[in-house]
């Protein structure tokens, strides 16, 4: 299911799933949700015992506006 970052992020923390894998990698609620934050949009889908999360719309960053 394709969800804005604000609803994957409560569906990641309310997930009841043990095993989390992010773009492959097995990794935790809290890595995933920081993962999250990168993008505008992510794939969010449960298979069995684990929650399968990966990026569709990556934030695009642009280092001129950043504070340095």
């Amino acid at each position: 299911m394709e969800l804005y970052t604000p609803q994957a992020i409560h569906k990641i923390k309310s997930s009841k799933q043990r095993n989390i894998i992010v773009d492959g990698h097995k990794s935790s609620h809290l890595q995933a949700m920081a993962f999250a934050i990168n993008y505008h949009k992510l794939d969010v889908k449960e298979f069995g015992s684990e929650l399968l999360v990966s990026g569709t719309d990556p934030v695009i960053r642009l280092n001129d506006y950043l504070i340095k």
